[in-house]
């Protein structure tokens, strides 16, 4: 038996010896710690400079807050520094709480997230059925407000109203395909579901979140903005490059759904640990929100309620980003490591998709789950493949790129191009299209015979696809340009232009807007540089005459114009 007198001693030792060691861990840790924000203050340098825009930060990782880096300015005009209470407009991140409000309805039992919009929304019955969830995954179909915006003559500096974006939607008759039956990010069903919340909840969405999310998550930086007037503190101003200088990019949007969320990323960062530890919404609303979307032919998609799922170096991620003007927004979850990140820039060059999943390299690159990716082992396209790949492609009607080879290279043209750039292969099935911007297009492995589309990659921001397309034998000189002049008028965008030929080409003027060249590519099919106005397929009688046009743009499709009558 051990006395008293030996045993003191010994537990005392033992004390001194794990007290020591905890002492050490310690000082691992906070080395440990340092190194990490050194690291991820090293991935903001390139905005890490005096008098210039720039990003903000924050790490939460088991529950709590680890860092918070900023570095810019957030005013270049009053030279305010950007920190971790500064408040950005975070563009299309505002989706992912649109999304939360609508399942707080749900759950509260006011709603059903698979009825149709039109029990919420009488106007809806104009248009084929879709159900709240369909818009809440971008499957509903519909024409996107924004595209519809510009194509109606708003220019991007001009007010744009809650109630505006209502009345343009529902002035639509056509849809882009039917519900369901495709994937096709969307605005315009998140300005459809705050347009609900307000109907529902008898409030407005920025009264609703305010009460049932910001206010209880101690959100105090967070509101949507919805009336343009309002004075927000600690505002950051957006900006973008031009010929070397940081110029202002106005946005005045005074619209919430699915934008307008003013944000801090420390504010984020009490949102992403509710997913963890659910205070507002409960655990039944988390798992409700990481549901899928699914399309008619079963092909699930990476989209769910208000975030995305993707594969990450063996970590299974929800994001979502966001870009307006030249701000830019992206939020980070990876749940099975109670981890997070939240990024907030002001310049339009911040890749915020970038920054994000650079540190979570720096934080979980220890941990069991993380999978380096393997050596990459290079390949090259043999000259079959690339006779597969060469064809045209349509990304968005009237956007049309043409791929030809020469049996060593891949040679990418705008449509009526005679310039050619050699793309540099990355593998045999890809190829760069933009190396600063991270830009690329993909094809499927084992294409046999003809490639039928391929994947325009947007770095980590998530890929839009390219459909092969045939284009008929076409001179565009034959075109006889003087049968589509005239004034075209759309009931759908209470928008009216004139067709005239100016030097030797098709010009469409607008009151509000600059001519639009127009170019023939097909028989009556024309395209513009224009991301609103981009094709333009004319219509005649038995007789010849042209009537009218079917106008397409970015994610909006076929707005009929007519021709009116001369004066």
């Amino acid at each position: 038996m051990f006395s008293k007198r030996l045993i003191v001693p010994v537990l005392a030792a033992v004390s001194l010896v794990l007290s020591g060691a905890s002492a050490n861990a310690n000082v691992e840790d906070y080395k440990k710690s340092n190194l990490r924000l050194a690291a991820v203050r090293k991935l903001l340098v390139p905005w890490d400079r005096p008098g210039g825009p720039g990003a903000a930060v924050a790490v939460t990782m088991d529950g709590r807050l680890v860092a918070s880096v900023a570095v810019g300015t957030a005013d270049l005009e009053h030279v305010a520094p950007i920190q971790g209470t500064t408040s950005f407009h975070s563009a299309s991140l505002s989706k992912q709480f649109t999304a939360f409000a609508i399942l707080l309805l749900e759950q509260d039992g006011k709603l059903s997230i698979d009825a149709p919009l039109s029990d919420y929304l009488g106007e809806a019955r104009i248009w084929p059925a879709m159900s709240l969830r369909q818009l809440m995954n971008h499957t509903s179909g519909l024409r996107d407000q924004w595209t519809l915006l510009g194509a109606a003559g708003w220019r991007p500096e001009d007010l744009v109203t809650d109630g505006q974006v209502m009345q343009l939607l529902f002035d639509q008759r056509g849809s882009n395909f039917a519900p369901a039956s495709a994937y096709q990010y969307n605005n315009s069903g998140y300005s459809l579901l705050a347009e609900v919340v307000r109907r529902v909840s008898g409030k407005s969405l920025r009264q609703y979140c305010d009460e049932r999310i910001f206010q209880p998550l101690g959100m105090t930086g967070t509101h949507f903005q919805d009336n343009i007037k309002d004075v927000v503190p600690r505002r950051a101003l957006s900006y973008t490059k031009s010929s070397g200088r940081d110029v202002r990019v106005p946005l005045n949007y005074a619209t919430a759904g699915p934008t307008g969320l003013q944000t801090t990323t420390e504010d984020l960062s009490k949102w992403a640990i509710n997913f963890e530890s659910p205070r507002v919404g409960g655990p039944a609303l988390i798992a409700r929100m990481q549901v899928q979307g699914v399309l008619t032919d079963g092909t699930v998609n990476a989209y769910a309620l208000g975030q995305e799922r993707r594969p990450y170096k063996g970590f299974d991620t929800w994001s979502h980003g966001g870009r307006d003007a030249g701000y830019r927004s992206f939020l980070l979850r990876i749940p099975a490591e109670r981890f997070s990140i939240a990024v907030l820039g002001n310049s339009a060059d911040v890749d915020t998709a970038k920054i994000a999943f650079a540190v979570a390299d720096i934080y979980l690159a220890s941990r069991p789950a993380f999978r380096a990716p393997p050596p990459a082992i290079r390949s090259t396209p043999t000259a079959a493949m690339l006779d597969a790949y060469a064809g045209d492609y349509e990304l968005f009607p009237g956007l049309i790129f043409t791929l030809s080879t020469n049996g060593q290279a891949l040679y990418f043209a705008s449509l009526g191009s005679s310039e050619k750039t050699a793309l540099p292969s990355l593998s045999a099935t890809a190829f760069q299209l933009n190396a600063r911007d991270d830009l690329a297009i993909e094809f499927a492995p084992n294409v046999d015979g003809q490639a039928t589309g391929f994947q325009y990659r947007i770095g980590l921001h998530g890929a839009l696809p390219a459909k092969r397309i045939t284009l008929l034998p076409f001179t565009p000189e034959s075109t006889q340009l003087d049968g589509f002049s005239g004034r075209y008028y759309s009931r759908e965008l209470r928008a009216e232009y004139e067709l005239s030929v100016e030097g030797g080409r098709l010009v469409a003027r607008h009151a509000r807007r600059e001519p639009i060249s127009l170019r023939p590519y097909q028989k009556d099919t024309f395209a513009s540089a224009e991301w609103n106005f981009q094709k333009l397929q004319f219509q005649s009688d038995t007789d010849g005459k042209v009537t009218g046009f079917r106008l397409s743009g970015a994610a909006a499709e076929n707005i009929l114009f007519t021709r009116q009558p001369d004066q």
